[in-house]
């Protein structure tokens, strides 16, 4: 008596390896969209950081603004700045742990430029500026496609001080030591727009006696 004889006939061969090539195929259309998913949230959250990162430094900078006037070619800058979109500033909080002679204060700008979609930080290391001396440049944010700054007084205003209005030299002299109540700042990047404000501290009390530092 002859044994059975187990197998696969032809047609379950070719079922099974269709079935396979489609499990295959889920499986690795599956596996492409997991790595897809996996890239796009790390450009997301490489992305996210670096906003954080421009968000914080801006913070630190306008916690540290002080009414102090600069001085550029012997002539008086005032403490706060705003013009064709560029922000100047005088601030505190350098240290001087090895005492280097390093001055307390600097002198910082954020300029924009549009073709380059870059936003830039410029800080000098003395409140006496002057072509000798080049700021230390740096990216605050890229992909800047559209970009505003303002002035909180808390009106906003595209342009501080206000040169167009008449001024007596006692008010030119008050302009000069004047912070406002903020800044505002409003962008798009990579097609996302945003809208930061950042409070700029009390210092009434300091106008008064607000003048230039001495500085090497």
């Amino acid at each position: 008596m002859k044994k059975p004889k187990f197998g696969f006939t032809l047609i379950e061969l070719l079922v099974s390896i269709a079935i396979f090539a489609v499990l295959s195929a889920l499986g690795w259309k599956i596996f492409d969209y997991l790595v897809k998913v996996k890239d796009r949230n790390a450009q997301h959250e490489a992305a996210l950081s670096e906003l954080q990162e421009s968000y914080q430094q801006i913070q630190r900078d306008l916690l540290q603004a002080m009414p102090l006037i600069a001085t550029e070619r012997e002539q008086i800058q005032p403490a706060l700045i705003l013009n064709r979109q560029k922000l100047s500033f005088s601030k505190v909080g350098v240290t001087d742990p090895l005492k280097q002679g390093l001055s307390p204060y600097e002198r910082v700008e954020y300029v924009y430029h549009a073709a380059d979609k870059v936003l830039y930080r410029l800080k000098y290391p003395y409140l006496t500026l002057s072509s000798q001396v080049q700021p230390q440049s740096s990216v605050l944010l890229k992909d800047v496609e559209n970009y505003q700054i303002v002035v909180l007084k808390p009106e906003e205003l595209e342009q501080w001080p206000d040169r167009k209005a008449t001024v007596s030299a006692e008010q030119n002299e008050q302009q000069a030591s004047t912070l406002h109540k903020g800044i505002k700042i409003k962008m798009t990047v990579k097609g996302v727009e945003y809208e930061w404000i950042f409070s700029l501290l009390n210092t009434d009390f300091l106008q008064t006696s607000a003048s230039q530092p001495n500085v090497p």
